[in-house]
């Protein structure tokens, strides 16, 4: 497994007002199975004040929320093994992780399968391409309005 962790800079937009107010950046898992698209998102988040780390497969993605306890996951929804599906519903059925929010980040159509996503555990659809921008207010959103996982900053 390659664990890859991007940090938050110094110039930080903090993206959830309950956050800031804690000085703890909200923490997001960004999960893919094309390397470079989730490292790219991964840097990016990072940039506006998201501590990150990323998985590249469903696997190692149900290993790190149970190590890590991410706040957010932004999840690929069609990988080989484990889909982001399965996760979506794996991470529901633990009372662990059942109200972290979970973005499916999907190349494939979500009109057809919006409801089946819905219905597998996610709390919003966002269809590759977007502008990673329109990410970052998704997340706010769906972790602002999210009870907190973490209580300090100093977990691991």
């Amino acid at each position: 497994m390659r664990n890859t962790s991007f940090r938050p800079t110094r110039n930080r937009i903090w993206t959830a007002a309950r956050f800031a107010a804690h000085s703890i950046p909200p923490r997001v898992l960004v999960v893919d199975d094309f390397i470079d698209s989730a490292d790219s998102l991964a840097a990016f988040l990072a940039s506006t004040g998201f501590d990150t780390h990323v998985a590249y497969n469903g696997c190692d993605a149900l290993k790190i929320v149970n190590e890590w306890h991410p706040d957010g996951v932004v999840l690929d929804v069609a990988m080989p093994c484990v889909s982001g599906l399965a996760v979506a519903r794996t991470l529901r059925a633990s009372p662990e992780t059942a109200s972290v929010p979970l973005l499916a980040y999907t190349a494939y159509e979500t009109d057809d399968n919006f409801d089946e996503l819905r219905a597998g555990g996610f709390d919003a659809v966002c269809a590759k391409p977007v502008d990673p921008m329109m990410i970052v207010k998704i997340l706010t959103l769906l972790i602002g309005t999210a009870p907190t996982n973490r209580t300090s900053s100093l977990d691991s």
